[in-house]
């Protein structure tokens, strides 16, 4: 977990990505010579489980920068109607704070933001679209030691105790944030944390399984990851590989996703943040990533560190929420919010990657099946308009193809519907562009 994020930053998987760059003053460009993609209904991938965000609860004085953070309950319904409502995000990394147990063997305080806030902002969001919910401390707990792995499980059961107790049993429960960089807590630790918290959630009838291990980069997750996953008791109680994307590259994506496949393991990424994701044309990173982790990665869930925090932290999120000394004065879009929507509102959970090749060139394409939908989402991060004809085999499509586009120039455009011609369609990209295409489907 990022505070803060220098903008002067620069990671390998970006440095691969190329420059993108604005459109041309006079809004033209050139259109090159048509490309063709080739959709295969019945090459069928990774099943998509949602795209989501870490939460920090509405009390939380990180939320506003400011000791008292105050956010009327019908600003909470706006933004989180914006969140899971018209952005269609499914899913929620509840950031539990330090102090829910000061000492070893101590009291627990579950007030606030400490638990009850975060129970209620689950019970809370469910209603405008949230499903997918794990709760995980993002700091350890002073007394916390990688040689003590019981009595950092008698602290998670307890928590898990709580929530279960208050109506809300999470699906999911994130061991330790970024476990690299808390104090380098090993490979080893996580593997006993695993069986040793699995078998107590087993005997209490717990349905919540763990998501490991929320590292830093794929590299220090791949380490925890495969100690945890060689042991056939451990594996029983996982319920998804997670990592954040702050090091490593596309090949270490690669690496990561073979050891999901071998396992039949979905993989998260959890965490990810650009402080210059507020304007364009950095923003159009966003889309270059996503389709990258989606297709390379072979991820099935994609959130972005969050989906609403203040403006004092300067573009860390989708929505800006505007404080002034805590009061709550607003908020506003960010430009990935509408990029993220390309694929959120769309891509819903349980749709199905198909191939589409080539995947990785001039247009960076994902391909979904859906009940009776074929949703393509074609990002064009160059600097010049892609022709492209998008060719349908494996399956029968029909009517006409709907399609939205955000650019540095369009929010969320609804285009022209498509005729389809010989089972397929033909679009021209703009640069900088991130277009999704709905088609029915036999």
């Amino acid at each position: 977990m990022r505070r803060l994020l220098a903008s002067a930053v620069v990671l390998t998987c970006i440095a691969s990505l190329g420059v993108i760059a604005a459109v041309a003053r006079d809004g033209t460009a050139a259109p090159s010579a048509t490309s063709v993609v080739r959709v295969d209904l019945r090459a069928t991938r990774q099943v998509m489980q949602g795209f989501g965000s870490s939460v920090r609860v509405w009390s939380d004085p990180h939320l506003s920068g400011s000791p008292n953070t105050d956010v009327p309950a019908a600003a909470q319904a706006a933004i989180l109607r914006a969140v899971y409502g018209r952005l269609g995000l499914t899913r929620s990394r509840q950031v539990l704070n330090t102090w829910i147990q000061r000492r070893r063997n101590g009291p627990f305080d579950f007030t606030g933001r400490f638990g009850a806030d975060h129970v209620a902002f689950v019970k809370q969001a469910r209603a405008y679209g949230l499903r997918t919910f794990f709760p995980g401390p993002v700091y350890i707990e002073e007394w916390m030691t990688a040689d003590d792995p019981g009595g950092y499980v008698d602290y998670a059961m307890r928590i898990l105790e709580y929530w279960r107790s208050k109506g809300v049993e999470p699906p999911g429960y994130a061991l330790l944030n970024e476990p690299e960089l808390a104090g380098g807590f090993p490979p080893q630790w996580m593997h006993d944390v695993v069986v040793q918290l699995g078998r107590r959630l087993k005997a209490a009838g717990f349905k919540t399984k763990l998501v490991v291990p929320d590292d830093e980069n794929p590299v220090a997750a791949y380490k925890r990851a495969e100690a945890v996953l060689r042991d056939p008791e451990a594996r029983q109680y996982v319920l998804a590989l997670a990592y954040h994307i702050y090091k490593g590259g596309e090949s270490d994506w690669a690496h990561f996703r073979d050891l999901a496949a071998r396992y039949r393991l979905p993989i998260w990424m959890t965490e990810w943040n650009s402080k210059s994701y507020d304007r364009w044309p950095s923003a159009g990173d966003w889309s270059v990533l996503t389709s990258k982790l989606i297709t390379i990665g072979g991820v099935s869930a994609v959130d972005y560190i969050w989906a609403f925090f203040g403006d004092w932290v300067g573009g860390e999120s989708l929505i800006d929420i505007q404080f002034d000394h805590g009061a709550y004065r607003g908020f506003k879009y960010n430009p990935i919010y509408y990029l993220t929507g390309q694929w959120s509102r769309f891509v819903r959970p349980g749709y199905q990657r198909v191939a589409a090749s080539p995947e990785i060139g001039a247009t960076l394409v994902n391909a979904f099946r859906g009940p009776k939908k074929l949703v393509v989402v074609a990002v064009n991060p160059s600097s010049g308009t892609q022709t492209v004809r998008f060719a349908v085999t494996g399956g029968r499509i029909l009517g006409r193809v709907a399609a939205v586009r955000t650019s540095p120039r369009e929010n969320w455009r609804k285009l022209a519907p498509i005729a389809l011609r010989k089972a397929g369609f033909t679009s021209m990209l703009p640069p900088s562009s991130t277009t999704t295409f709905v088609v029915s489907r036999r």
